[in-house]
């Protein structure tokens, strides 16, 4: 067996459950705070604190860690130099978005070199200086998720149930063999088309369908204890292996995707 035998790899479908953008689920989850309220950053630090603890030595995020571990092993990587956030919602607020915050604070711990990137255009300014005190660079205009990663190192973009516009246009900016220098966890490529319309998929994951034969799956087992947190995520990692088996001509074809005006999953940058 290669190097991917330790991987949990994507084999079949799985049971998909709704994963759309932070902002427009958890409407059963208790509020800590409502829409019009002051945040208290030193409360909300602590609560952070609680939820990093609670969080950081479960099974999930030990499984996450290893699974990293063996993609920058594959992708013969030294290691993850910058890792981009998009989609985390209000943490004031939500309990899910506060869970996947700390798992961004238990990747940035495991790679303590890397700078780490965020960005929601719903975050309020005292999210924002929460942010900030926990160590993380605020991104400051809507990228739409077109961010480029470089070249000569590996980024991590970590986009917990993101719309599929934004994991496709991270992919139409970095369409080509600058691929093979991202990981991406964020919500099943498998499942984002399999579980949808083609007509659906065509429009709004063009890029994600035509790259889906060349990328390499390892889908995480959902043990965490508030099940719809992590529900449906994945690692990718795109090897120069797989890629170099896309026909010659594979590349050429990338126009930039355009969506529909009123969609409520992906929120636009002001034009």
């Amino acid at each position: 067996m290669s190097e991917m035998s330790n991987f949990v790899l994507v084999t079949r479908r799985r049971r998909h459950r709704n994963a759309k953008r932070n902002l427009f689920r958890d409407a059963t989850t208790p509020e800590t705070t409502r829409e019009d309220d002051v945040v208290d950053r030193e409360l909300l630090l602590r609560t952070l604190d609680n939820t990093l603890i609670e969080i950081r030595d479960t099974s999930f995020t030990k499984f996450v860690l290893s699974q990293l571990t063996e993609s920058l092993t594959v992708l013969n990587s030294n290691g993850i130099s910058e890792i981009v956030c998009y989609g985390l919602g209000r943490f004031s607020q939500y309990r899910s978005s506060r869970c996947q915050l700390a798992l961004l604070l238990c990747l940035k711990a495991r790679h303590a070199n890397a700078r780490v990137h965020v960005y929601d255009p719903v975050f309020r300014p005292e999210e924002v200086q929460v942010l900030r005190a926990l160590g993380l660079e605020i991104i400051e205009t809507n990228e739409e998720g077109k961010r480029i990663v470089h070249r000569d190192r590996t980024t991590l973009v970590y986009m917990p149930h993101c719309s599929r516009q934004l994991t496709n246009n991270l992919l139409y900016a970095n369409w080509g063999d600058g691929l093979s220098n991202c990981i991406l966890l964020a919500n099943s490529f498998s499942g984002i088309v399999d579980n949808c319309l083609r007509r659906d998929v065509l429009c709004m994951a063009g890029y994600i369908l035509r790259i889906r034969p060349y990328v390499t799956e390892i889908q995480l087992e959902n043990s965490f204890a508030y099940e719809e947190v992590f529900n449906d995520l994945s690692i990718h990692i795109f090897t120069k292996q797989e890629l170099l088996k896309a026909p010659a001509d594979f590349w050429n074809s990338r126009e930039e995707p355009r969506y529909l005006t009123d969609d409520v999953e992906f929120i636009a940058a002001a034009r």
